[in-house]
Order: structure tokens, then C-alpha cells, then sequence
């Protein structure tokens, strides 16, 4: 019986589940968006600063929180700077007369290049196992392996040099196109990269490094920790919306019944525009792969623009969430319905209860087939704990409530959740081309557009594409050509970047290693401890395992002994070994020194004096000596006979016969 209970409980928990629903009455959808490109946004600007698309030949004026994706390129003139914000851990700034690419933006690492200028960045969190960050200058490539500051001077026509430099715990390798080293916190280094010494490094204490251009990113590190101390990541919103630090000074968040916890801009914040409301104050920018982007004015609408929804509710509110929750908040170029009538581009925020609408339906359908955006369904998956979401709903959930993923299911029509002066429109003539002619709708095309159900898939809108305005576009967002300071930049990097794959292990192995495995180290006193070992601990020397040299058995022997080159060896001479007779017979042999021939002239034969002992010379070959066998007892010659006569033998001894008789 109570099994059979404890089945149907589980029956009850696990089958809404199963269905899509969960057992607090909402649906989690984990739809993958068409296109998943990873986007980086432009968190501080000053000074003219310009960006070009890939694929195009225009360049634009920056602003700010102006999204950056892969394959961009800015510059500066002499008075321009600004930072890119790449997730809430990675902030990365630019000097004067600065030109940066961003050659790769993906969720499993960053690589960006500097032909030419400065640039600081500054990493507070770091997992090189699991993620990557490169830095690309002329034949020079840095690889962050903690997080840290990093400053990276490009070589100039007249310097020919590279200067690196890591504070704030920070550590690097540097490659040239020849060689490789690590560069430790505190340090700097200048890489040589053109002469005879290209490819050396000179390294000396990183506070020599400092300018004022390091003074100005500090100041920018002191005001972003300021944000993120008061941010409320993980409590109202996950970590996927970064940039949501800047509501902290325009805004406050509060507790409604209908929608849960949201965030309602000051007064202030909204003063200094006349009849302010969501998606009226900015520009539409035409931003591969996505399609049109909405850019905003507001400084804090980066996070408001690009998630969530905005809400009416006597009042704008935004929440970080719809009435759905992918287990990942996915980046949009705009949450906004469009619809075209009376030859006027309409829009209004996406409902509250809407799933999101897809605007750039038919450039993608265009589109299909090519690199962005994939079939449907064919997203990339998000990358387990690159960016972790919380599982807990910052919202309140009311009793009762359901959730509708499908757009077609949903009831309610627009004009029941967006009021009237929500709608803003444009001509379809100046669409995409100026920032000026946006106004909120007549109240007769704002009723008729708000009594529309949306469905992108049955009539999406026939947006121009950014080809379509033949370059018809104001100079308040385009600007002069930089193709003669552009088109004459060195070549970066210490080798040929692949665009998916990092250099760092590569070049570790070709630069650093020589293709060769690194020596292992040596095991602590511990483990030698409980280790058994035959003989004595060897410490292993060099950098790389050598590799062991095996000779040919059929070549040359090699020459073992002392005679001269060019000589045949000596035999050893055959037969039994002789010995040199003893003085004495005694048991213990005395040893007498051996005598070596000299030059001097014979001694004089009728001098019977005592003779001087004669000592060996240096350069006299040494005497042979063969020991005997093991198993053999020498010889000993009788001694030589004497010229005294013999003393006659004792009187009491018997002589006896030859045969002992």
C-alpha cells in the first residue's frame, strides 16, 4: 500500500516535468535562438572613435553600449578612448591612435589584435583550462594564464619593438616568432621584432611601464568594482546579463504582485527626455549576424534593451524575465514587435507574455543555409558553467498561473499590455539611415498596429537589409574613409591564428619546448619517502626530456684507450703472465719504486760508488702489470746463487742418501 502511494506521488512530480510543465504551473523553454554569437558591448567611450563591420567597406562613428561581435574593427584619433566590456569579469580599453580587431568572440575564449597603438585589460576572474584570452600585436602574441592587468604597447614604424607588461597578480607567455618566455607579476618586457635581435625581449620592473593611460584604467577599475559590489546578480537577475551593474545609480528595484520583483528608472534618469518611453531614444544598427540592433541613449539601457521585458503598470518597469525563463537568457538585438502599415516602420516592447518575436525573420530566412544563422533548432548549445544561471525564478509565481511558450496560443492581444504612446514609428524611407524622425505613433496607427497578433513566421516584415540603403546613410552615423591608415598595418600574431583554436599550446610546444616534453618534476619528499628506490636519488637535469642517442652496432667502435689517433690499438701479449722475482720471502711484498729511463749520460763503470736513485719522469709510459688468476697460486723462482761458500753443515746432523736411506 504504501508503495503503491509512493508511486503515484512520483507519478504526480515527475509527469509535468515530463510534459514541459513544471509542478509550480509555468513551462521552462529552452529554446535556442537562431543566431548564438557571442556579443561584447561598448561600456565607456571619449574622443571620435569608429567601427567597422566584417564584410564592409564603411566605417561608422562608435557610441556608446554600441554591440561588438566578431570579426570588428575600431580606432582612435588623438582623442579618442574607449573600453569594451566582454562579460562582467573582462574589461578591455583603448588609448589614443589605438587601431584593435576582434579576431574571435566565442563563450570558449577571446583573441583580439593590436597592429598599432595601446591597450590595458583588466581580468578579475580566470580559468585557463577552461577558457582562453589573447592578445595579437606585430609577430607577438600574449597569452593571460591568471587573471591580472595586462598593457600591450604596439610597435611603432620607428620602435620596432613590443612592449608587455602584468601587474595585479597577473601572469603571461609571450611569444615571438622565434622563441617564447613567461612573463611573471610585476614584470615587464620589450620584444624586438625587427634587425638582428628580432625576436629577443629585455625585461625590467613594470612600474617603469606606467603613464597616464594606466592611471585612467585604474580610475575605470576603482568605478566598475563600485558597480559590481552593488549588483544584484544571482537575486534578480543571472549572470548572462552583464552590464546590468549600471541600473545600480538610475534606478531601484521593487515588488509588484503582477510581474514580481522589476526595476523602475528615477525620475531623473528619464527627466531630460521629453515624453520618455522604451525603444524611442536611439538608433537602429545594422550588426552581423543579428540584423538591425536597437542602440539606445540611455547610458544604463544596455541590460534593458537586450533581455527581459518592459512592463506598464501605471508607470515602465523593466524585468530581467518574461513570463517564460530559458535556462539561459540569450542575447536579442531588440525585444520589440515591428510591423510596417502606411508606409511606416512601427514598434512597441515586446509584451510581457509573449515569447520573442523575431523581427529579422526574413533576412535570416535570406540567409539560410550560410554561415549565420544555422537551420532552426541548430544553435549552438550553451557551454556548461561558462556562465552560470540560477535555478531560483526571481519572480512570484501566482497561483493558478500557466505559461504559454507558443505565441499562436497566447490570447491576449498587445493593446491589453502596451499602452498606446508605446508605439513608435519612423518612415520607411529613413529607417536604418538617421537617428532623427522617431515619434510615438498617431493614436489611429498605434490602435490599429496594437490590434494585430504578431506572428513573424506567417507575415514577417520585409525589413530593408543594410545593402538595401546603397550608403544612403547620415553623417551622424557614418564617417570618413580609414582605408589609408588601415590598409598599411603590420601583420600581428607569432604565427597564423586559426579562428576556433587558441595559439597558446601550440606555440608553448614549437617556441618554448622544441617539440620536445617538458621534464617532469621531480617527486616531493613525501612520496620519496614511501617510494622504494634502487640506489641513490638522481636529480634530473634540463628543461626538456632529452632524447637518447642509440649508435649503429656495424659503425666504429669508439676509441677507448690511450693511444694515438691514427694508430692501431696494442694487442695484449698471449702466453702466461711472468713476474719480476722478490728480494725477500716474506709474506708481505714490499713494493719498490719503479725505475723510468732518463736522458743522462751512463754512469761511469769504474766507479763503484753508490749510484743516486734515479725518479720518473712525467711523460714515461706507466709499466705493465697483469695480476695473476684467482685460481692460480704464482711461482716463486729459487733464488739466485751466491758467490760466499756454503758453511759446512752441523756435526749432529745424519746425512742421508739420494733415495733418504
Amino acid at each position: 500500500m504504501h508503495s503503491t502511494r509512493k508511486v503515484l506521488w512520483a507519478l504526480t512530480v515527475l509527469m509535468p516535468l515530463l510534459m514541459g510543465t513544471s509542478v509550480f504551473g509555468f513551462e521552462v523553454d529552452d529554446e535556442i535562438p537562431e543566431v548564438t554569437a557571442r556579443v561584447a558591448r561598448i561600456s565607456f567611450i571619449r574622443g571620435n572613435v569608429q567601427i567597422r563591420r566584417e564584410g564592409s567597406q564603411d566605417w561608422e562613428r562608435a557610441v556608446l553600449n554600441l554591440p561588438l561581435v566578431e570579426g570588428d574593427e575600431l580606432t582612435t584619433d588623438a582623442d579618442g578612448r574607449f573600453e569594451i566590456q566582454f562579460n562582467s569579469y573582462n574589461h578591455l580599453r583603448a588609448a589614443e591612435n589605438s587601431y584593435l580587431k576582434i579576431v574571435n568572440l566565442k563563450d570558449e575564449g577571446i583573441a583580439v589584435s593590436l597592429p598599432e597603438g595601446k591597450l590595458t585589460l583588466r581580468i578579475t576572474e580566470f580559468d585557463k583550462d577552461r577558457t582562453y584570452f589573447e592578445i595579437d600585436a606585430p609577430k607577438t602574441t600574449v597569452a593571460v594564464q591568471r587573471a591580472g592587468v595586462y598593457r600591450v604597447d604596439a610597435a611603432k614604424d620607428t620602435d620596432a619593438q613590443v612592449r608587455v607588461a602584468v601587474t595585479d597578480d597577473g601572469e603571461a607567455r609571450v611569444y615571438s616568432d622565434n622563441s617564447g618566455f613567461t612573463l611573471k607579476n610585476g614584470r615587464s618586457a620589450k620584444i624586438a621584432t625587427e634587425g638582428s635581435f628580432a625576436g629577443e625581449w629585455e625585461t625590467d620592473d613594470a612600474s617603469s611601464f606606467a603613464d597616464e593611460f594606466d592611471g585612467w584604467s585604474l580610475d575605470r577599475d576603482a568605478a566598475i568594482a563600485k558597480l559590481l559590489k552593488g549588483a544584484q546578480y544571482d537575486k534578480y537577475y543571472d549572470r548572462d546579463i552583464y552590464g546590468a551593474e549600471d541600473l545600480n545609480e538610475y534606478g531601484d528595484w521593487v515588488h509588484t504582485r503582477k510581474y514580481g520583483y522589476v526595476w523602475k528608472p528615477f525620475r531623473n534618469a528619464t527627466s531630460q527626455y521629453t515624453d520618455w518611453s522604451p525603444y524611442r531614444y536611439g538608433q537602429w544598427r545594422w550588426v552581423p549576424p543579428y540584423g538591425w540592433t536597437w542602440v539606445n541613449d540611455e547610458p544604463w539601457g544596455w541590460a534593458t534593451y537586450h533581455h527581459g521585458r518592459w512592463v506598464y503598470d501605471n508607470g515602465w518597469y523593466w524585468t530581467p524575465y518574461g513570463h517564460y525563463r530559458n535556462r539561459r537568457s540569450w542575447w536579442r538585438p531588440a525585444l520589440v514587435v515591428i510591423s510596417i502599415l502606411n508606409n511606416n516602420i512601427c514598434w512597441y516592447p515586446l509584451p510581457y507574455s509573449y515569447g520573442y518575436y523575431n523581427y529579422n525573420y526574413a533576412y535570416y530566412r535570406r540567409r539560410r543555409g550560410h554561415q549565420y544563422p544555422p537551420p532552426a533548432g541548430g544553435g549552438l548549445p550553451p557551454v556548461a558553467g561558462v556562465r552560470p544561471t540560477p535555478t531560483r525564478l526571481p519572480f512570484e509565481i501566482l497561483p493558478g498561473q500557466t505559461q504559454k511558450t507558443n505565441i499562436n496560443q497566447i490570447e491576449k492581444l498587445p493593446r491589453e499590455e502596451v499602452p498606446s504612446t508605446g508605439v513608435i514609428s519612423i518612415p520607411a524611407s529613413e529607417f536604418g539611415r538617421s537617428r532623427i524622425g522617431l515619434s510615438p505613433s498617431s493614436g489611429t496607427i498605434a490602435k490599429d498596429v496594437l490590434s494585430r497578433m504578431p506572428d513573424e513566421r506567417q507575415s514577417p516584415p520585409i525589413l530593408p537589409s543594410y545593402s538595401d540603403l546603397n550608403g544612403r546613410i547620415s553623417k551622424e552615423i557614418r564617417s570618413e574613409r580609414q582605408a589609408a591608415r588601415v590598409d598599411n598595418l603590420t601583420a600581428t600574431g607569432a604565427a597564423k591564428r586559426d579562428a576556433n583554436v587558441p595559439l597558446d599550446q601550440e606555440l608553448r610546444k614549437t617556441r618554448i619546448l622544441g617539440n620536445r616534453e617538458p621534464v617532469k618534476a621531480a617527486p616531493s619528499r613525501d612520496e620519496t619517502k614511501t617510494t622504494p628506490t634502487d640506489g641513490p636519488e638522481t636529480r634530473k637535469t634540463g628543461a626538456v626530456e632529452r632524447p637518447v642517442i642509440r649508435r649503429d652496432p656495424e659503425a666504429s667502435p669508439v676509441r677507448t684507450d690511450n693511444t694515438m689517433r691514427g694508430t692501431k690499438p696494442r694487442e695484449p701479449e698471449s702466453g702466461p703472465p711472468v713476474y719480476a722475482p722478490e728480494r725477500e720471502q716474506n709474506t708481505e711484498r714490499k713494493s719498490e719504486p719503479v725505475r723510468q729511463p732518463r736522458n743522462d749520460p751512463p754512469p761511469d763503470r769504474g766507479n763503484r760508488e753508490r749510484e743516486p736513485v734515479r725518479q720518473p719522469r712525467d711523460d714515461a709510459p706507466a709499466p705493465r702489470y697483469d695480476p695473476p688468476p684467482r685460481n692460480e697460486t704464482p711461482k716463486n723462482d729459487p733464488p739466485p746463487a751466491k758467490s760466499e761458500p756454503k758453511s759446512p753443515p752441523p756435526a749432529n746432523v745424519e746425512r742421508k742418501s739420494k733415495d733418504g736411506r
